[in-house]
Formats: structure tokens, C-alpha cells, sequence
């Protein structure tokens, strides 16, 4: 569970939903078929380290060392998917205030992806899909409060949320089986003003040099 200043408001009536759903939306994942995937390159130049970026988990650097792919759900507007596909998530989502991206993420055994802050600001949502059957999956974070470093631990049905830019956090998953979470980048309902929420989308659009280019992205992997 997350913490309840987030079950509030519209925002938080859809994470109830999504909490109460999440078998069903697990199935519309699983049965979608011909997915097609976007990957870290997509999103960022570089983001490949070398071996020895990796003897230092803690090192800055948002590389990644594995298998780490995206199927994009929503950007703005745009929706990424058949609501055929995904009948109980879209129903969701569409009454999900300030939201950015929305995509399922996908993280191999034996991945690790380096320690990092994210740029785009806001907060981030994630349910565990599927923990990839262990305890060996997860991501340290610094705890806002105490500025410790903590560990998260994947659990299937468990969600999390934290604020990527800032908060240095990295991921690893050595467990035998891929882990998948359900993304939700979005601005705190409780924090909005029209002001606010304008410049986080505006920045988090440029980060991406636009979200309607990695729509663009997306749309032409599927094409191929």
C-alpha cells in the first residue's frame, strides 16, 4: 500500500481501483498480444555503462546493464494501446487527473540500472505486476526525510510511490523471472495549482524533447 495522503480526491479513487483491479489489469497485460517495446535508448542517449560503471551501485549515472524495456500506455493525451486490450485499465485512467506517461515497465533477470535522479519532476506510481518469483528484486531510494538510503522490495499487488528527481534511487532484479510494474508519472493532486502543473508538463515534455516525439517513437516501432 501507498501512503494514504494519496488515497485522496480523484487521484486517489483511482488508486483504489487500480489496488482493487489489479488481477484483472495483470490479465489484460499478459493477453495482449504482439507487444511491441520501447527501450532505454529510446528515452535517453547513453544510458548503457560499461561493466565497471557497475562496481559502485551508488555511482551516479542513469546506466543501465540488462534487459529494461517500456509498452507505452498513455503519453499525454495519446494512448498507446486498444482499449480492447485494456478495458479496466483505460476506464481508469481516464479518470486519472494530471497525469504524464503511462507504460508498464519490464526488468530482466540479471538487470541492474545505475543510481540516478530523473529530471521530469513530479512523483512517480508503480504497482508490481509480477516480482519475477522472489525476494531479489528492487530499488534503494534516498528517504526524503532522514536522506538514508532504503530499500524497496518488489512484491506482486504492491505498489510504491516517490519523487524522481528528488530522490537518487536505482533498480536491480535477480530474481529468476522478469519484473513488470504498471508507471504512472503524474502530478499530486494535492499540490496542484494550474500554474504548477503547466510547468511540470512542460518540463517533463521537454525532457523528452517533446512527448509527442516518443509517441512518434512509439507508433513507428509499432509499425515495423
Amino acid at each position: 500500500m501507498i501512503n494514504d495522503s494519496f488515497y485522496q480526491g480523484s487521484q486517489g479513487e483511482c488508486f483504489r481501483l487500480l489496488d482493487e483491479h489489479f488481477k484483472e489489469i495483470k490479465q489484460e497485460y499478459i493477453s495482449q498480444p504482439n507487444k511491441v517495446f520501447l527501450h532505454p535508448e529510446d528515452f535517453s542517449d547513453g544510458v548503457r555503462g560499461s561493466t565497471e560503471d557497475f562496481t559502485d551501485t551508488d555511482r551516479p549515472g542513469d546506466y543501465v546493464r540488462g534487459d529494461w524495456r517500456a509498452l507505452g500506455i498513455s503519453s499525454g493525451d495519446h494512448k498507446g494501446q486498444s482499449e480492447k486490450d485494456y478495458p479496466v485499465l483505460y476506464s481508469i485512467l481516464k479518470k486519472f487527473s494530471y497525469k504524464t506517461n503511462v507504460a508498464f515497465m519490464v526488468v530482466g533477470p540479471s538487470t541492474s540500472i545505475g543510481t540516478h535522479t530523473d529530471k521530469e519532476g513530479g512523483w512517480r506510481y508503480q504497482l508490481c505486476m509480477d516480482n519475477g518469483g522472489g525476494t531479489e528484486s528492487g530499488m534503494f531510494y534516498q528517504d526524503l526525510d532522514t536522506k538514508k538510503k532504503e530499500l524497496h522490495t518488489w512484491k506482486t499487488g504492491d505498489a510504491f510511490v516517490f519523487q524522481p528527481d528528488l530522490q537518487a534511487h536505482n533498480g536491480y532484479n535477480r530474481n529468476p523471472g522478469e519484473r513488470t510494474t504498471l508507471l504512472i508519472d503524474f502530478f499530486k493532486e494535492s499540490e496542484y495549482t494550474k500554474e504548477k502543473f503547466n510547468a511540470y508538463y512542460e518540463n517533463y515534455s521537454e525532457c523528452f524533447e517533446g512527448l509527442e516525439n516518443l509517441v512518434a517513437v512509439h507508433e513507428s516501432r509499432k509499425q515495423k
